[in-house]
């Protein structure tokens, strides 16, 4: 009885905070995990059942594929000198990052965490303030995608080396999945070229649905993969959502039928089922101090390795661009999901990283467009 009520009113709450998320203009997403605190913490709403623990993984992959699935590759193709800067940053960034967290006696998975970006809300902050096309939005845009992808590399890397004790066998075990991708990455051209036809059925009104189908088909597939070569099935996940990205880029029925089951069903269940896990009470008597640490960690080293673009954008602008890159949500607290479960840190410190997820994607947006109103706006308009 407690799975069919857990349920139950998870589906009310991924139904409802939408809703609420769009008046009180915050990300639905952080309202779902703040929804899961108050309804599995303090209300005891939420039991942590077998169903709930399944629904939470696949939503946890889904979201993964889905984030796959964003990266416009074709944008990394057209922006190569904005791709080597976006790389560039991401190298100083993530050595600055290692630095400080080993100084300061932290995890390198902390350091892994710090680089990460959520596009998912700095696409739409771009949007917002209506630079998405120029050029300044085409280098935090870029620059957000390479440091999903490098930290989504690096924390599956990371994550094999510590399961099995090898860090030499773990290149291996990731190589041998991004084989696997490119693999199927010149299957899916021949399939393309050769049957135009059955891929047409993929993007037009097909009772039978075989685009979702056949999409489910492929993440599945990887994450099985990923699974039998010993890696994280959220890398398995992403290069499937990826491989769909860079085939059929622009399939819009297609991608707004899958962001339908994930975003409407599957991917609340992972979020909500985070929030129904933390203990608030616990984490303020110890590790108040280490969300303080990440949220100027995040906030200083994403700013520093931004000032690479001082040549092109100026200074202040760099700024900004630094400010906005420290928006984390999504990876961030995969990563502490992952993290947890390997026992590089205890429930406490999982708690802090998701609230500093929580609040960095609250925080620097919000900063970033009361910065961007003060700094000059002829730069932008070029490109």
């Amino acid at each position: 009885m407690n799975d069919v009520a857990t349920l139950g009113i998870i589906t009310l709450l991924a139904f409802s905070t939408p809703l609420i998320a769009g008046r009180v203009r915050i990300p639905a997403v952080v309202l779902e995990v703040l929804a899961g605190l108050i309804f599995g913490h303090y209300l005891g709403l939420i039991y942590y059942t077998e169903w709930l623990n399944f629904f939470a993984t696949f939503g946890l992959i889904f979201l993964m594929f889905l984030s796959g699935l964003e990266i416009d590759f074709a944008l990394l193709r057209r922006n190569i000198n904005s791709t080597m800067t976006g790389i560039i940053y991401f190298c100083i960034a993530f050595t600055a990052a290692i630095l400080i967290t080993n100084r300061l006696g932290l995890d390198l998975l902390f350091a892994i965490i710090l680089m990460t970006t959520s596009v998912g809300v700095v696409l739409p902050t771009l949007r917002e303030i209506g630079i998405t096309g120029k050029s300044i939005g085409q280098q935090i845009l870029i620059s957000a995608i390479i440091a999903d992808v490098a930290t989504m590399t690096i924390l599956t890397s990371y994550a094999v080396g510590i399961r099995t004790g090898k860090f030499s066998y773990e290149i291996f075990l990731v190589i041998g999945i991004f084989a696997a991708f490119f693999m199927a990455y010149y299957a899916g051209r021949y399939i393309i070229w050769y049957f135009p036809e059955f891929i047409s059925r993929w993007f037009t009104e097909d009772p039978m649905e075989i685009g979702v189908r056949g999409s489910l088909a492929i993440m599945i597939s990887f994450v099985g993969l990923a699974y039998l070569i010993g890696v994280e099935a959220i890398l398995g996940a992403f290069l499937a959502g990826a491989l769909l990205s860079i085939l059929f880029r622009g399939g819009k029925g297609l991608n707004e039928k899958l962001y339908g089951m994930g975003y409407g069903f599957l991917i609340p269940f992972f979020f909500i089922s985070v929030g129904a896990k933390l203990n608030p009470e616990t984490f303020y008597q110890s590790n108040l101090g280490l969300l303080v640490t990440l949220l100027i960690l995040a906030f200083s080293v994403k700013i520093i390795s931004s000032l690479i673009n001082t040549p092109f954008f100026g200074f202040r602008n760099s700024v900004g661009i630094g400010i906005l890159l420290a928006t984390q949500f999504s990876l961030v607290i995969a990563g502490a999901s992952i993290g947890y479960d390997l026992g590089l840190i205890d429930e406490n410190e999982e708690a802090a990283i998701v609230f500093f997820a929580i609040i960095s994607c609250l925080l620097y947006p919000t900063i970033y467009r009361l910065f961007f109103g003060k700094i000059d706006k002829k730069i932008t308009e070029a490109g």
